[in-house]
């Protein structure tokens, strides 16, 4: 049973442009609204597992700047223990300026602090019994000593990672997390056959797969389902949230069906509000359909 769920990797700011269309090239485009707010894919993953009620913590690292500090206490104010985010000098929190419409999300990333978190100093006393480690970060050298520890250390564990786990995560991870378009990058092309033989028969492969739904292949069975109905507003945070909903019903014990489900849910309420983290959610949805399913 899950008792505690730690997210390790990105912590960033956002830097948010809602645009009628992607500008041009040396075009200055005036866009209807901007704003700042925190964000990060792992740090995403976390604050919505807090709001559900799950107990949590975060690992990654952050600059010793007014950023830093920022990202730590917006996670700290829904209750997540905030202990393992570590605060460098070498470099500022990372940042993130995205540029958003209904129909298209594009993002440009400086990953800053992050790249700068030393797993080296994180204890294996962190994961004690019940204890699931989710990954969500592209930086190897975050990913794989923490994968390493966690699974010496009994804990269960998951990935969500740009492109699809290297090799050496291969045999660590038990719910690989990706969405469509990360599988095509992985494999060259979409196959889900392939990504298990990859992953191996002990792992668990989820794929988002935007207004379709999202699919789950274990052991060669595939279950699969439907995506909730969602005005657009902006897709930022929509796979982190996807990523908490299915994290908690996990948590529960509940069945892969249930689980898409979960995630799903929480995907469409995120991509129906203004940034990573808007407050429209109904988190009272999820803890009924638990029940339920």
């Amino acid at each position: 049973m899950i008792r505690q769920i730690l997210c390790a990797g990105s912590l960033n700011v956002d830097l948010t442009f809602q645009v009628p269309r992607m500008p041009e090239e040396h075009e200055k485009l005036r866009c209807g609204e901007g704003g700042l707010s925190c964000g990060g894919s792992a740090a995403n993953t976390a604050y919505w597992l807090a709001k559900l009620g799950i107990e949590t913590r975060m690992l990654g690292c952050v600059g010793e700047d007014m950023f830093g500090a920022l990202c730590i206490d917006s996670l700290e104010a829904v209750g997540i223990d905030v202990q393992l985010i570590q605060r460098t000098p070498k470099a500022t929190t990372g940042m993130a300026a995205i540029f958003v419409n209904p129909s298209s999300k594009r993002m440009v990333t400086s990953g800053g602090a992050n790249a700068h978190f030393e797993a080296g100093r994180v204890s294996y006393g962190v994961f004690g019994p019940g204890a699931h480690l989710h990954v969500a970060t592209s930086l190897n050298s975050v990913a794989l000593p923490l994968l390493r520890m966690a699974r010496q250390a009994g804990a269960t564990t998951s990935c969500d990672l740009d492109g699809g786990p290297r090799q050496e995560l291969h045999t660590l991870v038990d719910f690989c997390l990706m969405n469509r378009a990360d599988l095509t990058r992985w494999l060259g092309f979409t196959g889900f056959d392939e990504a298990q033989k990859r992953l191996g028969s002990s792992s668990h492969l989820i794929v988002t797969q935007g207004e379709r739904g999202a699919s789950a292949l274990s052991e060669g069975a595939e279950v699969f389902a439907s995506a909730f109905a969602a005005q657009v507003v902006d897709r930022t945070g929509g796979g982190d949230a996807f990523d908490a909903g299915f994290l908690y019903a996990l948590a529960q014990g509940s069945r892969m069906a249930t689980c898409l489900r979960l995630g799903l849910f929480m995907a469409a309420g995120v991509i129906g509000g203004a940034g990573a983290r808007p407050d429209t959610v109904d988190l009272a949805e999820p803890r009924r359909l638990v029940e339920v399913f």
